[in-house]
C-alpha cells in the first residue's frame, strides 16, 4: 500500500511539472548554470581549459575539453551531453565578433575565466537568462516574455 502511494504521488508530481513549462525551463537554465560552475571547477583544479558546445535547433549541449582542438568530454556521468524537452527553446547569445560565436562555444578558459554570454532557457510564458556579472558569478533571472 506504502509503495502504491509513493507510486501515485511520484506520478503525480511528474505529470504536474510536466504542464509546468515555465518551471521546467528554470529548471533547466538552473542546471545549466550548476554544470557551468562544475566546469570551472574542474578547469581551475586541472589547469585545463574546457568549453560548452550549445546547439541552439536540437536543444543540447555538450562538454568539451581542449586538447588539440576541441574534443568531447566522455566518461564523465556529470558533463554528459544535454537535451532539452521539445516544449523549450534554448539560445545562446555571444558578443559580436567573438571567435566563439561562430561555433556556439561558451569557454571557460585554463583558470576559471568564462567568456561572456547569455544562455536563455524559454518556457511558455517566461524566459530564464543565465549570465555572468561583473565578478564572474553566475546568475539566473526570470523574465516574463511580452506577448503583445
Amino acid at each position: 500500500m506504502v509503495v502504491m502511494l509513493i507510486g501515485i504521488s511520484i506520478t503525480v508530481v511528474g505529470l504536474s511539472l510536466g504542464r509546468d513549462h515555465d518551471r521546467v525551463a528554470e529548471l533547466e537554465a538552473r542546471r545549466f548554470a550548476a554544470l557551468l560552475e562544475h566546469l570551472r571547477d574542474e578547469s581551475v583544479l586541472s589547469g585545463r581549459s574546457y568549453a560548452i558546445l550549445v546547439d541552439e535547433p536540437t536543444r543540447s549541449y555538450r562538454f568539451l575539453a581542449a586538447g588539440s582542438g576541441w574534443k568531447p568530454v566522455t566518461g564523465d556521468d556529470i558533463l554528459r551531453d544535454r537535451m532539452l524537452p521539445d516544449f523549450l527553446k534554448l539560445r545562446l547569445d555571444l558578443p559580436a565578433g567573438s571567435s566563439e560565436s561562430d561555433a556556439g562555444l561558451v569557454v571557460v578558459e585554463a583558470f576559471g575565466d568564462i567568456t561572456p554570454f547569455v544562455l536563455t532557457v524559454s518556457g511558455d510564458d517566461q524566459d530564464f537568462r543565465v549570465t555572468l556579472d561583473a565578478a564572474q558569478n553566475l546568475v539566473v533571472r526570470g523574465h516574463a516574455r511580452d506577448t503583445g
